[in-house]
């Protein structure tokens, strides 16, 4: 079959991947991947989402005409304020899943605005390849900076921030380019490499002294890291799964390498790869029970580190575009078929059963990204063209699947918000283009 990742320029710049012990996971038995057409590659993969799967989904359709979606139809979007709200919807049949995406900025026209005097912003020149971005933990926010400097000095920076005043509280250099932060086991843990390094690397941050406590190094192979344009960063993640750190690279051959290393001692475990014709990971979290894995080619796993064994497999849309894993239930965002000439994003977000993976709540809410903390659940909305909803960003009802709150926040031109995190209750969006780490309280 023809992968996304092959058409993807960006995605075969991470050559010569391979770590020190590995073997291939067991693949669950699923049924055969539908093939996607080529589309043309952007250089903002995230921001861009919406664009770029309109395209592919439409082409796809046309393609394998395995696809199709009915008339717009009107349903309930669950529970808004005191009364339920219909708005127009489309129903969607992806394989045996039947879904459905709602007008979004029909919802939003219908949920009540969060005031200004709950929003904060805060100024800094951040970057953000993935939703991997930004992470909590001792009461502060962490995310990355660009460093501006050139080798020998580092490359980027971890950044510590407030929770409570949104104000910068300190940081520290990165000697490659950071990628992805987690926070878990009493650390901050930064993923980074850079082009023309051999390998990457995983950095351990002490989160009150700000020193770095050790660096582990995932073999990248004898030829190094050497991408081309488009750092590829987006493939890259990191997680804390108990007392153990998980990282996700991309393979040579469009694999992804699972990386498991021990949180006190740094040393690298164990690693599994996870078969290219799965897509590369497009989004990685821990909850209690698994480590839950989502891909560009639309599927979410469980996954058995020890085993090696990827479990409740399901392929849930054409792409998994953020994947959030709490004991209350794992949050996904998927591609979605719509017609091109609507207002309907091609996408949805589901709440998973926490344990076995199942669908147990189709909000019909086509939003890019989803994120969770266990109790709050929030969703930044889709990118251009749907310009009418852009940087939506609302607070969604866990058990309705409802959107109890939104606001709107800044839009300039392509630079619209790209990255979501929650942290007791609040919403903390990042907008790298225009440089702001923005909270949002409900």
């Amino acid at each position: 079959m023809t992968n996304q990742h092959e058409d993807d320029r960006i995605s075969a710049i991470l050559k010569g991947v391979m770590v020190r012990v590995k073997r291939e996971v067991i693949p669950p038995d699923t049924h055969v991947i539908t093939k996607l057409s080529k589309r043309q590659q952007h250089r903002r993969w995230y921001r861009l989402l919406s664009v770029a799967a309109a395209a592919a989904i439409i082409a796809g359709m046309a393609a394998t005409g395995v696809i199709r979606t009915n008339r717009p139809t009107t349903e309930h979007d669950g529970k808004i304020g005191s009364q339920r709200q219909s708005v127009p919807s489309y129903p969607v049949r992806f394989g045996n899943i039947r879904l459905v995406v709602k007008d979004l900025p029909a919802i939003a026209k219908k949920t009540s605005t969060i005031s200004g005097s709950k929003v904060t912003s805060l100024h800094l020149p951040l970057i953000s390849p993935n939703y991997s971005s930004i992470a909590f933990g001792a009461r502060s926010v962490w995310v990355l900076e660009k460093a501006g400097g050139r080798p020998p000095t580092a490359c980027g920076k971890l950044i510590k921030v407030n929770a409570s005043s949104v104000t910068v509280s300190g940081s520290v250099g990165i000697s490659l380019c950071p990628t992805a932060v987690a926070y878990g086991a009493g650390s901050v843990w930064v993923l980074s490499f850079q082009i023309g390094v051999s390998g990457y690397q995983l950095v351990r941050v002490d989160p009150i002294t700000l020193r770095i406590r050790s660096t582990t190094t995932i073999d990248g192979g004898s030829g190094g890291v050497t991408p081309q344009g488009d750092t590829g960063a987006k493939y890259l993640f990191v997680t804390v799964d108990g007392n153990n750190v998980v990282t996700a690279v991309q393979g040579q051959t469009g694999s992804t390498e699972l990386v498991e290393i021990d949180a006190t001692t740094g040393t690298i475990i164990r690693s599994a790869t996870i078969p290219s014709r799965y897509g590369p990971v497009s989004g990685l979290s821990a909850n209690s029970s698994a480590l839950w894995v989502g891909t560009w080619n639309g599927w979410v796993f469980s996954f058995n580190p020890k085993s090696g064994k990827l479990s409740n497999g399901r392929r849930l849309g054409t792409r998994v575009a953020s994947l959030s894993a709490s004991d209350s239930g794992v949050w996904v965002t998927v591609n979605l078929p719509v017609p091109a000439n609507t207002n309907y994003p091609g996408l949805d977000t589901l709440r998973l059963d926490p344990m076995t993976g199942a669908i147990k709540q189709d909000t019909g809410l086509p939003m890019v990204w989803v994120a969770t903390d266990g109790t709050s659940v929030w969703a930044l909305s889709s990118a251009p063209p749907y310009l009418s909803a852009t940087g939506l960003v609302g607070n969604i009802n866990s058990i309705t699947g409802g959107m109890n709150e939104q606001v709107e926040l800044p839009v300039i031109g392509y630079n619209a918000p790209d990255t979501l995190g929650v942290h007791a209750g609040n919403a903390w969006v990042i907008n790298d283009g225009a440089g702001t780490l923005t909270r949002v309280s409900p």
